[in-house]
């Protein structure tokens, strides 16, 4: 338990996750994590995860449900939550994936790191070291690094991970890098990056971004990702960097 600990959100994106929320874990997190409040955004569901959410939330007053009429995407339901816990005064405010393949233990040392002078946003990092328990397939280990390595040439920016689901920031960041909605649903990560470059400019970003490597991940099955997707990501870039719009549907 931190002993001074600001007040935190997270905001925890749902969609159809009755079989992977681990409601428990959660429940230990705000035991361990007093300052904390989880704002859960039900992204359209179409099983029973609103309805286990609402249940869930008689058992804490820190526990927030938000719903989306429809499904409309990660980002969507990401960027609702996070504007909404804007709103109600939290100082710290982030996202993390429902199916906490980072662990909410990691949260301290997100939190630890905002504590450094000038710090103003952290980004969970998958790097398996010595000492780490970072488990990744392997080909969505290399895939990775050669999405992270375009983008990186892309941003001219030294990223390493665009993509972990664990990310915590100053609320006032957050306000700006959430105001307008996003034009990918799914690599909304990269446009936080390309906004955050656009207000600050390169040597900003390198004072005010820090990559934390985690210290667990694991791969969770049952990802809403598909291959079809993964095809679509040079022509999503390509929409993110020249600033024009997607279809409709494209970005969910």
């Amino acid at each position: 338990m931190l002993s001074e600990m600001p007040k935190t959100a997270l905001v925890i994106p749902c969609y159809n996750e009755v079989r992977r929320l681990s409601l428990p874990a959660f429940k230990a997190a705000l035991d361990s994590y007093p300052e904390l409040m989880f704002y859960f955004v039900d992204d359209g569901s179409t099983d029973h995860t609103k309805q286990m959410l609402k249940d869930f939330s008689a058992s804490s007053a820190r526990l927030k449900i938000l719903s989306l009429a429809k499904n409309s995407g990660k980002a969507a339901a990401v960027r609702h939550g996070v504007l909404e816990s804007v709103k109600d005064g939290n100082e710290l405010t982030g996202f993390w994936d429902a199916d906490l393949a980072t662990p909410l233990s990691e949260l301290k040392y997100f939190i630890k790191e905002l504590s450094c002078p000038n710090v103003e946003m952290v980004t969970g990092c998958r790097l398996a070291h010595l000492g780490s328990k970072v488990k990744r397939k392997a080909s969505r280990h290399y895939l990775g690094r050669i999405f992270a390595t375009v983008v990186s040439v892309l941003l001219s920016m030294k990223v390493y991970d665009t993509q972990c689901g664990a990310k915590l920031m100053k609320a006032e960041l957050a306000a700006k890098l959430f105001a307008d909605p996003f034009i990918s649903g799914w690599l909304f990560d990269v446009e936080l990056l390309k906004r955050m470059k656009e207000i600050y400019g390169i040597p900003g970003c390198e004072i005010k971004i820090h990559e934390l490597p985690l210290r667990q991940w694991h791969d969770v099955g049952g990802s809403k990702l598909k291959f079809s997707k993964m095809l679509l990501v040079p022509f999503v870039l390509l929409r993110i960097f020249s600033r024009k719009s997607l279809p409709a549907d494209a970005g969910k």
